[in-house]
């Protein structure tokens, strides 16, 4: 008797320290021992929850019941050294918590399970942080919106879908703030991040809720516009955005109109990737920010072109000086007064082995 009692204060001791549920199924009578530990974390008094296997499976989250019923009889039947599995189970609130499962099996000598034991730790606290970790990867911190791996990943998806069904378009529009440098200069960094707050906010405000807006880095943001008929619906959306952009902004005491540059491209079949697309449209408002800024502009492929022009150009002047390809042309000022030669100007002038004399612009 000394050593039974000595046995069950280290059981209960044990059971207590451990801060678990446990339960103990025996497989005979069909009924479960459950812990006050374990009915307390479900917010049950010890008298609410009976001794049947029912008051533990049907309190299992439907989308889970499957997954654990499956995991414990792979167990019983001796497939699997343990019991083990992470699920959700109704509390007396009618809300779901995530706990950890573990049992073992006590078999008979032909191997028979005839009772198995085994514990639920409460993963709430756990699940609460890996939510937090998940969200903080594929958000931005500053505005929360998605990130650009976000996305990405539904651009991807998006693409995807109007490959199996081609009638099925969508648009990508990309933003950015002119001038936002002026106002990181001139005003700080800490209005700069309320401007670009309120300018999430508002885009938020002119899209449908299946639409995506993302702040991809800086002052620039991307949109997938779910569905679209034709490249009209995509510039209504970037229109009233536009509008909804030049409504006053209060920034650090100074009222101030915003405007931004947008690029717009509509998917075609020619796009296999989803950076290329991106690209596009960034091309595009690149284009529109060229052209003045505020506005608007379709991405076509002479963009793409001209692009590619301007970086080959780029190269290419890199390695001018190496190549003496540079000619200094002299201009004289002459005076209209007189008609005399008051000063010169030295003009630099490139001599391209391609393309003969570039123009200054």
């Amino acid at each position: 008797e000394k050593k039974l009692r000595e046995s069950e204060e280290r059981y209960d001791l044990a059971a207590r320290g451990a801060n678990d549920g446990l339960w103990y199924w025996n497989m005979k009578n069909n009924e479960i021992y459950y812990s006050p530990r374990w009915k307390s974390m479900l917010g049950f008094k010890d008298e609410e929850i009976g001794s049947s296997p029912d008051e533990w499976l049907k309190r299992i989250h439907p989308s889970d019941k499957r997954l654990v019923q499956e995991n414990l009889a792979e167990h019983i039947k001796g497939n699997t050294p343990h019991f083990e599995c992470e699920y959700r189970i109704q509390d007396a609130n009618g809300s779901y918590v995530w706990v950890l499962s573990r049992g073992l099996a006590v078999r008979d000598s032909k191997g028979k399970a005839y009772r198995i034991a085994g514990s639920q730790a409460d993963l709430s606290a756990r699940k609460l942080i890996e939510e937090r970790l998940a969200y903080g990867a594929l958000h931005d911190g500053l505005t929360r919106l998605p990130n650009r791996e976000l996305f990405m990943d539904r651009l991807k998806q998006r693409m995807k879908r109007t490959q199996r069904h081609p009638d099925n378009l969508f648009a990508v529009l990309f933003l950015d703030i002119d001038r936002f440098k002026v106002i990181n200069d001139s005003l700080g960094h800490a209005v700069g991040d309320q401007l670009l707050i309120t300018t999430a906010k508002r885009l938020l405000l002119c899209l449908r809720p299946e639409d995506t807006v993302s702040r991809l880095s800086g002052d620039e943001f991307a949109i997938l516009l779910n569905e679209v008929q034709d490249v009209s619906d995509a510039i209504r959306v970037a229109d009233r955005i536009q509008a909804k952009m030049r409504e006053t902004t209060v920034l650090s005491s100074v009222n101030r109109n915003t405007a931004v540059s947008i690029g717009i491209i509509i998917y075609n079949d020619t796009y296999t990737q989803p950076q290329d697309m991106l690209r596009d449209a960034d091309t595009a408002m690149y284009r529109a920010k060229a052209l003045g800024g505020g506005r608007n502009q379709v991405f076509d492929t002479s963009m793409h072109t001209q692009a590619l022009i301007l970086l080959q150009l780029e190269a290419d002047m890199k390695r001018a000086v190496k190549n003496k390809e540079w000619l200094v042309y002299y201009q004289p000022i002459i005076s209209l007064a007189d008609g005399k030669v008051s000063g010169i100007e030295a003009l630099v002038r490139w001599n391209h082995p391609e393309l003969g004399i570039i123009p200054p612009l």
